[in-house]
């Protein structure tokens, strides 16, 4: 049962590197499994959230509400132009 003396250094030299692997790989292997159960998570919040806006979001009215928002924006922009030109005009007089 006496252990050659190569293989004696052989396991000397690589018992520490393969520890530390090995811990390196078990570490590895628990963030993964960390990961997959927050993105689990995540994804069960997710398909909540979609079924109550699905449930409650009407795809038409989004859409009207866009549009208006959209007016709004055309309608400040040209009264902001329009601003400008009375400033210059003011600033003449």
């Amino acid at each position: 049962n006496e252990v050659h003396p190569i293989e004696h250094t052989a396991h000397s030299l690589l018992s520490g590197p393969l520890d530390s692997l090995n811990e390196n790989f078990e570490h590895l292997n628990q963030s993964q499994l960390i990961l997959l159960t927050r993105l689990r998570i995540i994804e069960r919040r997710l398909e909540s959230f979609q079924a109550v806006v699905i449930g409650s979001v009407d795809e038409k009215q989004i859409a009207s509400d866009l549009a208006r928002v959209s007016e709004l924006k055309r309608r400040v922009l040209g009264v902001a132009k329009m601003m400008k030109k009375v400033e210059q005009r003011v600033e003449r007089i």
